[in-house]
């Protein structure tokens, strides 16, 4: 971890910046933050795997996994039914929600660790180490803070579909996630608040396996995988769903280089999104992690899908550890969720090999450029949920408060005005571990 006490307008820069080198450049080996890797479904927990090495811990059917922004992996570990956590230096593995066994855990506020929850399979981590689990057979949104206490945030009676996707808004008031069949061709995407309750933002072809997972884009747009169409949508704020990558079959035709909207995504369920709109996808029987870019002209028009990390629809496939996400050797198999970590590497969970693996990202993320102007806080982000804010009078360790609301919702400019007397002192936190780099 690395720590920035900030007093006057600053910027550091660890390694290069995204904007000097290309997306397919600056991402460069595998690692695996946790799993031994099995090729069965089940519950294979042991309580001796409580704190022990994350590599040495067989993981029961790992759906979705998330960083906060210490570095910390969280996993939610379907069939084991909990979540765990990797700390940010690879070191060891905790249980942070769920009893290990089926159950429901009272909706009221209890201890995350003794609330158990029903085949979890959807997580969205917030920088400040809270997070949200979708506890699909209970068919609850729980939340978990930073003092490990877990209430249900909302109940959905029609369930979840198939789908895992669990999103919010960059302020957290808005939840997205996958909601009920309404026919053979409409899967809804719907949106939660407080205020509003439930509305749908869009209908979606769920094909025969229904939708897999979200992401939120530039400008509010919703992306979203259908792993039974074979396809990815992306819905703009207020917009009808655009398809922006995959033909709907299964034909094999896939080519590096080819038009997005060309090829064959053979059952596509992860989605991570990039602060440009481009953006990489995961295809379960496909095997493969892609990348989509933004077209000739940064408008989305023409996008071209290009191998990222090459692997295979079946089989027990954990390879390539310190060695180059490129090459012909199947390095991965039948992923399910992707998404970028804090210190901006790509976090890959395989749910049927049973492992989390992360390909290095080059281009750490930077330090904020800070604008005081008392009271109000001014900085230009450049990774969205990358940093933590802590306020404290007097610089010493156990002085530092967080301001849990602080986070930086995507590139650009973003404000949040200080509570009087202003604090003395500000500092963020600028992760580059997440799970042992």
């Amino acid at each position: 971890m690395t720590w920035k006490a900030l007093f006057f307008t600053l910027s550091v820069i660890h390694g290069a910046t995204a904007s000097e080198i290309g997306v397919l450049e600056r991402y460069t080996t595998l690692r695996t933050i946790a799993g031994l890797g099995n090729q069965e479904d089940g519950n294979f927990w042991q309580a001796r795997f409580e704190g022990s090495n994350p590599r040495l811990v067989e993981l029961s059917n790992p759906h979705d996994c998330g960083t906060d922004a210490y570095g910390r992996v969280y996993i939610v570990d379907k069939e084991s039914h909990s979540v765990l956590r990797v700390s940010a230096d690879g070191a060891e593995i905790i249980t942070v929600a769920g009893t290990h066994s089926s159950g429901n855990a009272p909706d009221t506020s209890v201890s995350a660790t003794s609330g158990p929850l029903s085949n979890p399979n959807g997580l969205h981590v917030f920088a400040d180490g809270r997070f949200l689990i979708l506890d699909t057979d209970n068919r609850k949104v729980r939340s978990v803070d930073q003092d490990g206490m877990m209430t249900t945030l909302f109940t959905y009676p029609a369930g979840f579909g198939t789908g895992r996707g669990l999103i919010t808004s960059p302020l957290g008031d808005e939840v997205y996630f996958c909601g009920e069949f309404i026919s053979a061709s409409q899967q809804n995407v719907k949106r939660w608040s407080a205020e509003d309750g439930f509305t749908t933002v869009a209908g979606i072809n769920p094909g025969t396996r229904g939708l897999g997972n979200l992401d939120l884009g530039p400008q509010g747009a919703l992306f979203v995988t259908s792993a039974g169409d074979h396809r990815v949508f992306k819905i703009p704020s207020g917009g009808s769903p655009i398809v922006v990558a995959g033909n709907g079959s299964t034909d094999g035709n896939l080519i590096s280089g080819a038009l997005a909207t060309s090829v064959s995504l053979d059952r596509v369920r992860g989605i991570a999104v990039l602060h440009d709109g481009s953006f990489f996808v995961a295809t379960q029987k496909g095997g493969d992690v892609w990348w989509v870019d933004n077209g000739p002209a940064n408008d989305g028009v023409g996008r071209r899908i290009h191998l990222f990390v090459n692997g295979s629809r079946s089989g027990n496939i954990k390879s390539g550890d310190d060695q180059l996400r490129t090459g012909g050797a199947d390095r991965i198999s039948e992923p399910r969720a992707i998404n970028l970590a804090s210190n901006g590497d790509l976090l890959i969970a395989c749910n049927d090999t049973g492992v989390i693996r992360a390909v290095r990202n080059v281009c750490k993320p930077t330090a904020p450029v800070l604008k005081l102007n008392h009271p109000v806080l001014t900085w230009q982000s450049n990774w969205r949920d990358r940093y933590t804010m802590e306020v404290s009078d007097n610089l010493q360790e156990g002085s530092w408060s967080p301001l849990s609301s602080i986070t930086s919702p995507s590139n650009g400019f973003h404000s949040h005005v200080l509570s009087e007397p202003a604090p003395s002192f500000i500092r963020f936190s600028v992760p580059h571990l997440a799970g042992g780099q």
